[in-house]
């Protein structure tokens, strides 16, 4: 074995025996030629040490098992973007039965004892034109592990970036080459490891759509067996379509809208999707290339993570997919993919003009069968009136199997061509895709949750038929809503004017929580008891209608007349109506109604006060009328300002059917003075 040195070595050599567990005679290697190998503990070193390449067992995983790696240097956990032997591990019991060299022929070789675990399948003679000269392993600061004659000069004989397993890292091709014609078609294939300690070839592959469309896929793959690492290139027909990006719009996949990858140098090169044959690959390059990396996770899941350069440590930038709406074709034909909002779980809902081809299984959740159409295109029938139309969809990931017109430079140009094929089910045009269409069947449309997605819409043609019928739906919904609105309205504003005028209708019906109060017969001033003020007989003074209580007894004019002996001026305390009364109070005589016998007794403030509640308690509207408890207070406290008493009327104020209820009068409407009870002082 021979040591080579490396240039500020130092600092790195600590570090890659933590990760690698390294013991006192490892050594630390800047390029691997023939007749050197590399052992169970010796590493190969970037030139900056970014990456390192040496054998490794995966954390979790099995320790008995070796492989042949690049990792990150400087990542605070073991980090591994290529695996040499992941299809065939050496085993860990004997470390000097293991290492990796490089033949005079210029091959790299994995060795257990004599059994070759892994090689790259390649040799100087070979190669054209022939290199010549001896054949140098090196390792970059990009991860790219390149074997190349003469010191690293010159083409390279074979490198990992075309050969990687899980990784897409910064300088390598996602590559679609098509120049040999569609019966040969070579991809740069990424496949996942078996599981988090297992890096074997998993279930899961990532590549470049085989018939052209630029779209990256990711495919499951329907049994374990793969083939080697070296084979990755090898189409694989035994797989199921798991996951797509979308149509490349310039910037971003339509699929992964929210994530602009351009900012990350990620773009396509090479020929035009329209042109079928040729090379296409994306590629991205960063700044700083060696802190992003693109991951196909053992689930399926691809992931961008970003290194922090501060602590070591992976940061996610995105993932996909990652809802079950975002799987392939989850919903079937002619149908999109809702997530809910409370449990994440997919909805599935037929476009417009489309019925589910099973509702019996679609109800189940069974979408398989997806949708069709509810009524056909006036394209593919006579004599139908109207034509066809085209349904928006704003927001949605375009489905598959895109058909790019390459010659149509606008929107309008691309529906007169959709329009014109009665074959084309749907369009859709944006200056960073182009004019797209589609035939009849319309597969992965994923309705995206975020309302603003900048994506391009989808056009999905229709009969008119299902526009006029949408249409006339929403006229008489429109209707239906406006008529449920007013009579709502006029209800509640009916509701409120009862409620507001509930005595008053109370009163009116005499219905009630509590019993009407009625005028005591000798209070009805009908035309026979105005004649001579005696009024009608009157039951027991204590006692009013229907044997209840009165507040204040009423008694009879006969029994007034004796007990005052025929109202005799010997018996009388005062004298005066209201009228009379508030004349002298308002003009600010109140002091000569007091009696001269209790002027000397009582403060003229005090009887005064008892004047202007008198006052207020005759009033014309019972309104204005305090209550018993209002004047109790009012007596007991001189405190409480007494409002201005009304001046009196003459006629009652009242409806005829008021008069009605208060004075049981039949025929002609009447005036009745308010005064027809009260005693006068006669004048002259």
């Amino acid at each position: 074995m021979f040591h080579a040195p490396v240039a500020a070595a130092l600092a790195g050599v600590l570090v890659l025996q933590l990760l690698l567990a390294a013991h006192v005679d490892a050594a630390t290697l800047a390029a691997l030629s023939p007749g050197q190998s590399l052992g169970a503990n010796d590493t190969l070193v970037s030139a900056n040490g970014v990456f390192v390449l040496g054998f490794f067992s995966p954390r979790g995983g099995d320790p008995s098992r070796r492989y042949l790696g690049v990792m990150y240097a400087r990542a605070a956990e073991q980090t591994v973007p290529w695996v040499a032997n992941r299809d065939a591990p050496v085993s860990a019991a004997a470390a000097s039965s293991y290492s990796a060299i490089v033949t005079a022929d210029g091959e790299l070789q994995v060795l257990e004892g004599d059994r070759v675990a892994w090689r790259t399948n390649t040799s100087l003679a070979s190669s054209s034109p022939s290199p010549g000269g001896n054949v140098t392993l090196t390792l970059s600061d990009s991860g790219n592990l390149v074997l190349a004659p003469g010191g690293g000069g010159g083409n390279p004989l074979w490198q990992s970036f075309e050969h990687p397993s899980d990784t897409f890292l910064p300088g390598m091709r996602i590559a679609l080459d098509r120049r040999n014609g569609a019966g040969d078609v070579k991809r740069t294939l990424f496949t996942s490891w078996r599981s988090d300690g297992d890096p074997a070839a998993g279930d899961f592959t990532l590549g470049l759509d085989p018939l052209g469309s630029a779209q990256l896929y990711i495919w499951k793959n329907k049994n374990n067996n793969n083939g080697s690492a070296n084979n990755s290139t090898t189409s694989t027909t035994s797989t199921s379509t798991y996951w797509r990006s979308g149509q490349w719009a310039n910037t971003n996949f339509v699929g992964v809208p929210w994530r602009s990858l351009y900012v990350y140098g990620f773009k396509l090169n090479g020929d035009p999707p329209a042109q079928g044959d040729g090379l296409m690959y994306y590629t991205f390059a960063t700044y700083n290339s060696s802190q992003l990396r693109f991951m196909l996770h053992p689930n399926g899941t691809e992931t961008c993570y970003m290194l922090l350069d501060a602590t070591g440590e992976w940061e996610t930038v995105w993932s996909q997919p990652t809802v079950a709406c975002q799987a392939y074709n989850m919903c079937g034909a002619n149908a999109q993919c809702a997530t809910a909002a409370d449990n994440g779980q997919p909805i599935c809902t037929c476009l417009k003009g489309f019925e589910p081809k099973s509702a019996t299984e679609y109800d189940k959740g069974n979408w398989t069968q997806g949708c069709v159409r509810s009524a056909p295109l006036a394209c593919e029938q006579q004599n139908v009136s109207g034509g066809d139309q085209f349904v928006d969809l704003p927001g949605v990931k375009l489905p598959d199997y895109a058909v790019w017109a390459s010659t149509v430079g606008d929107e309008n140009a691309c529906r007169q061509l959709c329009l014109g094929n009665c074959s084309c089910g749907a369009y859709s045009y944006s200056t960073g895709t182009g004019c797209l269409t589609w035939g009849q069947e319309l597969l992965d449309i994923y309705q995206f949750p975020d309302a603003e997605v900048n994506n391009p819409h989808l056009h999905v043609k229709v009969p008119a038929s299902v526009l006029e019928t949408g249409s006339k739906t929403r006229r008489w919904t429109t209707v239906i809503v406006v008529v449920v609105i007013v009579v709502v309205v006029v209800l509640a504003a009916c509701s409120f004017v009862v409620w507001k005028c509930r005595r008053r209708i109370k009163e009116r019906l005499g219905i009630g929580g509590k019993e009407q109060k009625k005028i005591p017969s000798i209070m009805r001033p009908a035309r026979e008891s105005r004649q001579d003020f005696s009024g009608p007989k009157q039951a027991d003074p204590e006692e009013g209608e229907n044997g209840k209580k009165c507040e204040l007894p009423v008694f009879a004019f006969e029994t007034l007349a004796a007990a005052t002996g025929d109202f005799s001026s010997a018996n009388k305390l005062g004298e005066g109506g209201f009228g009379h009364v508030y004349k002298l109070w308002n003009a600010g005589k109140g002091e000569e109604l007091i009696d001269p016998a209790v002027r000397a007794a009582c403060p003229a403030r005090e009887a005064l006060r008892c004047v202007h509640l008198a006052l207020l308690c005759v009033q014309d509207h019972a309104c204005d009328r305090p209550d018993i408890p209002y004047v109790v207070m009012a007596l007991g406290s001189d405190s409480a300002v007494l409002p201005m008493p009304k001046p009196p009327t003459f006629t009652l104020q009242c409806t005829s059917s008021d008069r009605e209820v208060l004075f049981r009068v039949d025929g002609a409407d009447e005036s009745y003075s308010a005064c027809d009870l009260t005693v006068t002082m006669p004048q002259g």
